[in-house]
């Protein structure tokens, strides 16, 4: 069943997460036959903690991205809030941060930070954040354009002056 689970949470989280969220099953799956025998078929309790991990790792994923996006930064060096960007220092984090913050609206800076620091599809994203895939997919597109912008990627160190 373990093929038929992970199915599940690629499904609804995609591949960077399914694996996360079975070993988190696993876990749980676990710790429960440590305090005794299953009264019921496994079957239909591994899909409901599957259906609950899921929902719960998408869950923090969004709170993760409202707090990485919101203006309290200090929530940034919790280790638990942790996006694995590849930035060279918190501050050049916070830097950047604070350009796409004056450059994209509060949709598109949500919308993404959850495409591409969790690697979420758009009809995720909508689902978490409470839009339409559409909408999604144009604020992405919009962020995505605005990034393209010459003054855009000198702010934010991507080419010099001089390019």
């Amino acid at each position: 069943m373990r093929k038929t689970l992970w199915k599940y949470a690629y499904a609804r989280a995609g591949r960077e997460h399914a694996d996360d969220i079975c070993s988190k099953v696993a876990t749980a799956f676990y710790r429960r036959l440590l305090s005794g025998p299953l009264n019921e078929s496994t079957t239909p309790y591994l899909w409901t903690m599957v259906v609950r991990h899921t929902g719960q790792h998408l869950k923090e994923l969004a709170d993760r991205a409202e707090n990485f996006v919101g203006d309290d930064t200090t929530k940034l060096e919790d280790p638990a809030n942790h996006i694995s960007v590849h930035f060279m220092s918190q501050v050049e984090l916070d830097e950047s941060m604070a350009v796409l913050k004056k450059e994209f609206s509060t949709l598109q800076l949500r919308a993404f930070v959850l495409a591409e620091a969790y690697g979420l599809k758009a009809p995720r994203i909508a689902e978490l954040i409470g839009t339409t895939p559409g909408t999604v997919r144009d604020a992405l597109r919009h962020a995505r354009r605005k990034l393209g912008t010459p003054g855009v990627r000198v702010r934010l160190g991507v080419v010099s002056d001089d390019d």
